[in-house]
């Protein structure tokens, strides 16, 4: 069979299975060919427009419908590391809980990745412990599969790194805009399995502001005071209930009002 191949059939073939994205071991295993032979014909490939190389070794099929995969940078992003789903702001973007559409697209992922640049699309990837690489779903975006925190997830995902979700305004006001589709209890179960105190105070807190009150002794918290926005100085008041220093006014987190 290897020895018929073509770069034109060699994208038929990819396209008729639905690979859209593709390594050289990938490459080498189904077509049955050596090393040597996947190399030349990915320099032929990528020659022809026919595959773009987003990292060493690693290869978007763009075949016959270019844009398809170029014009997804969501789809991108969850083939570059395994295991991984888009989280963070790019997630609260996605689900239409800001409008603030990220330059960057976020990755939740348990390894440790650089980030990578491709075609001025900047994929960065965000360091989670095992315990916390829960709550995604699969979804089609674009006709493509992409895994993606759940709505709840994605909340607690951005308490817990707020730096990488346009910070805790931004992350406040997604929370008010995810409580019309997301159930306060699910939220607080996530929190809860993550272990992050500070997230879980920061949500109580939040929880609080918007008229959900949550019982102290079902939603972990910190015993000492956390900061609510920690890339902002501790001059705010301390809530003596969730111990969370009230470093932003209701104003910047809640621009629309509470009611």
């Amino acid at each position: 069979m290897s020895k018929n191949l073509s770069p034109i059939s060699i994208i038929q073939q990819l396209h008729e299975q639905d690979l859209f994205f593709v390594t050289t071991r990938i490459l080498a295993d189904l077509f049955d060919l050596p090393r040597s032979r996947v190399y030349r014909l990915t320099g032929q490939l990528k020659e022809l427009g026919l595959l773009a190389e987003v990292e060493n070794g690693k290869y978007l099929v763009l075949g016959f419908e270019p844009e398809r995969v170029l014009a997804n940078p969501l789809f991108i992003a969850s083939q570059l590391v395994t295991p991984s789903y888009i989280s963070l702001w790019s997630a609260l973007h996605f689900y239409g809980f800001t409008e603030q559409a990220p330059l960057t697209v976020f990755v939740a992922t348990t390894r440790k990745k650089q980030s990578v640049v491709f075609r001025n699309q900047r994929f960065r990837f965000v360091t989670v412990q095992p315990r916390k690489f829960f709550g995604y779903r699969r979804e089609t975006v674009g006709g493509l599969p992409v895994l993606i925190a759940d709505e709840a997830k994605a909340i607690v995902d951005s308490l817990a790194e707020p730096r990488y979700a346009g910070g805790v305004a931004e992350v406040a006001k997604a929370l008010q805009a995810a409580l019309a589709e997301t159930d306060v209890a699910l939220l607080v179960e996530y929190a809860n399995r993550t272990g992050d105190k500070s997230l879980g105070s920061r949500l109580g807190f939040l929880l609080a502001r918007l008229g959900h009150s949550v019982a102290d002794d079902v939603l972990i918290h910190s015993a000492s005071p956390v900061k609510l926005d920690p890339g902002r100085p501790a001059n705010g008041h301390i809530d003596s209930r969730w111990r969370v220093n009230a470093n932003l006014a209701d104003a910047e987190l809640f621009p629309q009002g509470v009611g």
